[in-house]
């Protein structure tokens, strides 16, 4: 999957969520925070890359990020 903007990074995470059958509630209670400050931090507009590997751990999984350098030629 490719993700070029953060919020199509908190959708993945989302959905990656979902998948996995584990409840919102108890990857708050992982992280430390309340679900509504959990919440929240999903749907921040900066969502970032720290932020989907901290969710992303308790989940089992991990991003892969690849640093490719485009055509600048147009």
């Amino acid at each position: 999957m490719t993700i070029n903007t953060n919020q199509e990074l908190a959708q993945a995470v989302n959905e990656a969520i979902k998948e996995s059958g584990i409840k919102k509630v108890f990857i708050a209670e992982k992280l430390g925070i309340k679900r509504e400050v959990f919440a929240r931090m999903l749907n921040k507009k900066q969502f970032s890359l720290d932020d989907a590997n901290k969710i992303l751990e308790i989940l089992g999984m991990q991003t892969e990020t690849k640093l490719i350098k485009k055509d600048t030629k147009t």
